[in-house]
C-alpha cells in the first residue's frame, strides 16, 4: 500500500494516443476502433473487469446476468428514479438518486454471499477440483454462520415472488453453457441446508444469490458483485424517469392523510 499524490497516476485499463497523426483508445489492449462493432457490451464488460475476452460461453452466461438484472417493476430504486422526474431533475440526478439506494438490504446481499462463499472456497484451492463433500460443508458454514449472526442467508428469499424467476433459469443457461461451476453449485447447496434448517420449508435462491453464484464461477472479483444489478438496473430506472415525464406528473407526493404523527402535541395550556 503506497500513498500518492494527485500529480501521478498508472492505469492499466486504457491509453488514449493522439500524436503522429494516430487518433485511439486502447483498452486492455484492444483498440476501441476494432471493439466497436466487434464485441457485446457484455463482452466489453468482461474485459474492462478481467483484462481479456471471455469465451463465447462467458460472454452468454454474463449476458443472461446482465439481462434478468434489467428490471422488476416498480421497486424502491425505480420509484426514486421516478420522483426525481416528478421534482423536475435530470435523468443522470434520477438514475444516480435510484442507484445510490441499493445498499445491504436491498439490491447488494448479492456481494455479501459472493464474499461468504469465496472466503469459503479460497482455502479449498483450485474451484474445479472442490468435491461435493467440501462444498456441503461449506454450505452448511455459511447456513450456520447465518444463523449464529441471527440474520439471514444473503441471496435467498423475495418478498415480490413465492419464488425468483430468474435465479432457475440463470443456473439452467450456466449450465447449457458450461459456465456452472463449484459457486453455483455452492448456491444450491446453500439453498438445501438452508431448508433443513427451517424443517423443510424451502427458501428460494433469488437474483442477488444467483448473480454471486454465477458472477464468481466466471472468474469476477466478489467485490464486483454489485456492478451487474448497478449496470443494469441503471437502463430501468432511466425507462421509469422518461415514463413519468411522459405521464407528466409534476409532484410526488404523500398525502397528509397517509402519515401518522405520533409526536406530542403543542401544550394550548399556557395560551
Amino acid at each position: 500500500m503506497a500513498t500518492r499524490d494527485m500529480t501521478r497516476w498508472e492505469t492499466a485499463i486504457c491509453k488514449v494516443v493522439s500524436h503522429g497523426g494516430e487518433e485511439e483508445i486502447v483498452v486492455r489492449g484492444h483498440r476501441m476502433s476494432e471493439l466497436i462493432g466487434g464485441v457485446s457490451f457484455a463482452q466489453a464488460m468482461f474485459l474492462m473487469l478481467q483484462g481479456r475476452l471471455p469465451t463465447p460461453a462467458q460472454a452468454r452466461v454474463l449476458d443472461a446476468l446482465l439481462v434478468a438484472s434489467i428490471e422488476h417493476g416498480i421497486a424502491p430504486p425505480s420509484m426514486i428514479a421516478r420522483c426525481f422526474a416528478s421534482y423536475g431533475t435530470s435523468i443522470q440526478a434520477a438514475v444516480g438518486g435510484g442507484i445510490i439506494a441499493f445498499g445491504d438490504r436491498m439490491g447488494g446481499l448479492g456481494e455479501q454471499l459472493a464474499q461468504a462463499m469465496a472466503e469459503r472456497l479460497c482455502k479449498l484451492g483450485d474451484p474445479a477440483r472442490i468435491g461435493e463433500d467440501q462444498l456441503r460443508v461449506a454450505a452448511k458454514d455459511v447456513v450456520e454462520a447465518a444463523r449464529q449472526g441471527g440474520g439471514r442467508v444473503p441471496g435467498f428469499g423475495i418478498p415480490l415472488h413465492g419464488a425468483d424467476p430468474r435465479a432457475p433459469r440463470l443456473l439452467a443457461i450456466a449450465r447449457d453453457a458450461g459456465g456452472f461451476g463449484a459457486y453455483c453449485r455452492l448456491a444450491e447447496l446453500i439453498g438445501e441446508e438452508l431448508a433443513l434448517a427451517r424443517g423443510g420449508k424451502a427458501v428460494p435462491m433469488n437474483l442477488d444469490g444467483v448473480g454471486a453464484a454465477v458472477a464468481l464461477d466466471l472468474g469476477f472479483d466478489w467485490r464486483a458483485t454489485r456492478l451487474f444489478l448497478l449496470t443494469a438496473r441503471s437502463v430501468s430506472m432511466g425507462a421509469h424517469f422518461l415514463e413519468e415525464r411522459a405521464q407528466d406528473t409534476t409532484w410526488r407526493h404523500l398525502r397528509a392523510d397517509q402519515i401518522t404523527y405520533n409526536g406530542p402535541e403543542p401544550d394550548d395550556t399556557n395560551g
